[in-house]
């Protein structure tokens, strides 16, 4: 049994992509069964950053985009993602962010939101906030349906 989310806002860098922008295995096809009204991202890079790997990595392009030049604070301030909750039309409390980062989990929970952290090898704690773990973005189990996107943690 699962939780249920409205929508799944996801870190961009890291996350999503690798240091030279391609997108980490299994991420592509994980958010392409993702209905794009229902994912976001929101990133501490630049709009132009942003953009830039998106169209590298060859990742679905999602309904929202959040970057730097959209808010005012950055990670670790919740701006970033009440914003794309926002864009969304969802609740903050109804999204899971899923991220790599100490203030992007911060700016999470800051939010009201529920984190998985992506560990990528490094040990679970730089992520005591964040109440579930992966290793990888891609390892998830995200399944959407009509009362929303359930997450297996």
């Amino acid at each position: 049994m699962g939780l249920t989310y409205a929508a799944v806002l996801f870190d961009l860098f890291g996350t999503l992509v690798d240091d030279e922008g391609n997108a980490f295995d299994g991420v592509i096809d994980m958010l392409s069964e993702l209905p794009s009204d229902r994912w976001a991202i929101v990133t501490s890079c630049s709009r132009r950053l942003a953009d830039a790997l998106i169209a590298r990595s060859g990742l679905p392009q999602p309904r929202a985009v959040i970057t730097a030049d959209d808010v005012a604070r950055g990670k670790p301030a919740p701006d970033g993602y009440l914003l794309a909750a926002s864009r969304l039309r969802v609740e903050a409390a109804r999204s899971l962010v899923v991220e790599d980062s100490p203030q992007g989990i911060a700016a999470a929970r800051t939010a009201g939101m529920d984190v998985v952290a992506v560990l990528r090898g490094r040990d679970a704690a730089f992520a005591a906030a964040a109440p579930f773990t992966v290793e990888r973005a891609a390892a998830l189990v995200l399944r959407a349906g009509s009362d929303g996107i359930t997450f297996d943690g």
